[in-house]
């Protein structure tokens, strides 16, 4: 009949970002249909040029989520036909967060008309995981042998240990885990 303490603990650790990720737009809105495509492409080709220039690999710039449709504008109670609104979003990797503000600058520069959003990243982020386990296992342990000792008990061996989820936001990582022990009266 053996009795048991579950506690849990957690560890954080910091760890700067080391990758940016920043996702822009190049929207053009014309009569034709054609004029925009083509339009947008003129657009599209002077940020990808204007960004080699910088030293961006090629690599690093891709695309996405390209479209094309007619936007309708409502007019005297009624919809009509309006512009032809060509989207198309470019996704720039960086090595180099400290280069962020250039490739923003240069981006809007040679034609991009919206900043979409920025993340930054950690691209190996295993070590700082496993030094957090490691923190958050000691934490348990502390907290499980002073229940131990308040109960007039000893510790045994560890039963079960379960990981969460934990939470792992772009510049910190984090793994909570729960240590169950068997106490031996």
């Amino acid at each position: 009949n053996k009795r048991s303490i579950s506690v849990s603990g957690s560890g954080s650790i910091r760890v700067p970002a080391d990758t940016a990720r920043l996702t822009f737009s190049v929207i053009t809105k014309e009569k034709m249909a054609l004029d925009s495509v083509q339009n947008n492409a003129t657009k599209m080709n002077n940020v990808y040029d204007a960004l080699k220039k910088i030293g961006i690999d090629e690599k690093n710039i891709s695309t996405s989520n390209y479209s094309l449709y007619q936007e309708t504008i409502y007019k005297d109670g009624k919809n009509e036909p309006g512009s032809y609104v060509t989207s198309n979003d470019i996704i720039v990797l960086l090595d180099d967060v400290d280069k962020s503000g250039i490739v923003i600058d240069t981006a809007i520069a040679a034609g991009v008309n919206r900043m979409n959003g920025i993340s930054f990243l950690v691209r190996d982020s295993k070590a700082a995981q496993d030094e957090a386990r490691v923190l958050a296992f000691q934490q348990a342990k502390e907290k499980a042998e002073l229940y131990a000792a308040q109960a007039g008990c000893k510790l045994g061996k560890v039963i079960s240990i379960v990981e969460d989820g934990g939470y792992y936001p772009a510049v910190r990582e984090a793994a909570d885990m729960k240590v169950m022990a068997a106490s031996n009266t």
